[in-house]
């Protein structure tokens, strides 16, 4: 990310003239500037954008919306009046710049560039219709989800995913269509958030398919995508085919699903899931077969390990 960014830097340095440039991600959620990427003496734009109140300014001077580059002379406001340029750009020399949102093709806001000039008339009118041409070039190319849905294409063969959020909003993963299993407030997404937050990289399980008739399953990937240090995407959630289930029918993957959970004894099982003690004891002994193992224990982690499972949270389809 951070080479990608000092690239823009670089390429726009030989078309648009500016002392001090700086490309950012923003989390919305945290409401902050992450820099990616500086060049010349950016150390004011970093002390600005590393204080709390930084973002509430650029949104009040519409920033955090999708609209044109803006000029420091198109300001509404005198410099001096303006947080950013009063305590921070002014004194440091600079007088003039252009700034701009970074909004992706899909319309996702991702990033903050800004390039400053020691210079009042700089940059003019012109460099403001070349940033304006590359904004959307800059904000795909620093788009996380792009490189998460590589990730997810490499581990899992997926018919639908979504990108989940720190704060439980969902984002649409690159050339892969939603589904109402990853709906926004969807307990699939919410098992799936869980236990990402118990901790590993990746899990999976089982969960029955909506409108299906019999016990057609698709299998749920959660992959942990989060890096807090940059933004706010945590979790890519996909969908694919169930793969081998063993034989094993939805009754025995949901008391696998309890087995992981730790519920063991065979009346709590029964119920957890309201049948009956012997039809618990044949669905223990029906798992045991088919997963090849001797105990209880060794069952949960093979059915952990495998994904073959549907947990409590998961509802019926």
């Amino acid at each position: 990310m951070a080479e990608r960014a000092a690239e823009v830097l670089h390429r726009l340095g030989r078309i648009v003239p500016f002392d001090a440039g700086w490309v950012a991600l923003r989390d919305p959620e945290r409401q902050r500037h992450v820099a990616l990427a500086t060049t010349g003496p950016a150390g004011p734009l970093r002390d600005y954008f590393g204080r709390p109140e930084a973002d509430d300014e650029v949104d009040s001077l519409g920033l955090n919306r999708r609209c044109p580059p803006m000029l420091a002379s198109d300001i509404p406001i005198p410099l001096r009046e303006v947080r950013a340029w009063s305590d921070h750009l002014l004194p440091a020399g600079f007088r003039g710049g252009v700034a701009a949102g970074l909004f992706t093709s899909s319309g996702r806001h991702v990033g903050f560039l800004s390039l400053l000039t020691a210079d009042a008339p700089q940059p003019r009118e012109a460099d403001r219709r070349v940033v304006a041409t590359v904004t959307t070039v800059i904000a795909d190319e620093l788009d996380r989800t792009g490189d998460i849905a590589e990730t997810a294409r490499a581990v899992e063969k997926a018919d639908a995913g979504v990108v989940l959020t720190r704060g439980g909003d969902v984002l649409p993963l690159p050339g892969l269509p939603d589904h109402r299993l990853l709906a926004p407030g969807s307990p699939i997404l919410a098992v799936a958030a869980d236990e990402l937050a118990v901790g590993g990289a990746c899990i999976g399980f089982l969960a029955p398919a909506p409108g299906a008739a019999g016990d057609r399953l698709v299998r749920v990937t959660a992959l942990d995508v989060a890096r807090p240090e940059l933004d706010h995407l945590a979790a890519a959630v996909l969908l694919g085919p169930p793969g081998d289930s063993h034989g094993l029918t939805v009754l025995d993957l949901r008391i696998l699903g309890l087995l992981v959970e730790g519920v063991i004894d065979i009346p709590a099982l029964g119920r957890r899931l309201r049948v009956g003690t012997d039809a618990v004891a044949r669905s223990l002994g029906r798992s045991l077969a088919a997963l090849q193992t001797s105990d209880l224990t060794a069952t949960a982690v093979r059915a952990l390990r495998g994904g073959l499972r549907i947990p409590p949270g998961v509802p019926p389809a």
